[in-house]
């Protein structure tokens, strides 16, 4: 079965593409708190190109082209060591799918991409801190827990 969705990897210098992603980003913030920022595109642009080229985004869409899901990543490099090969790893964050088209696949479809994306590239890991709710999709991609982590909040 053909699904309704297409995914495509962001493209920095469309205009359109970060509105989209700037409209998703309002809508997720609208499901948790009422928070409105006139603006707000214009500001999520400036840190996109901020980004020096390390971050890496994707968009879902429907068959009549509006965007309805998102998902990026951000590409870290380990300083080189002597003897060692170089080595890179991602870390995916703000998979977001439209309330009316979750349970249908398009996180699944989103995180296919990343993840066919982050083999091309050679990473060496791909990690996340995943919500309650999408457990079942990472876990069912193969991700496991990571107990080798420690964190300070400041």
């Amino acid at each position: 079965m053909t699904s309704p969705y297409r995914v495509a990897r962001l493209d920095p210098d469309d205009p359109a593409d970060l509105a989209d992603l700037a409209a998703m980003r309002t809508a997720w913030t609208r499901e948790r708190t009422e928070g409105l920022e006139e603006g707000f595109a214009d500001r999520l642009e400036g840190w996109w190109r901020r980004q020096g080229g390390a971050r890496h985004a994707w968009v879902a869409r429907s068959a009549d082209d509006a965007p309805l899901g998102t998902a990026n990543l951000q590409v870290f490099e380990r300083m080189p060591r002597p003897g060692l090969p170089d080595a890179r790893w991602a870390y995916v964050a703000n998979v977001w799918t439209a309330p009316e088209h979750r349970r249908r696949g398009v996180g699944l479809l989103l995180m296919g991409e990343v993840l066919g994306w982050c083999r091309e590239e050679g990473m060496e890991r791909v990690v996340l801190n995943p919500s309650e709710v999408s457990l079942p999709l990472y876990r069912g991609l193969g991700f496991r827990p990571a107990d080798d982590l420690m964190r300070l909040d400041l």
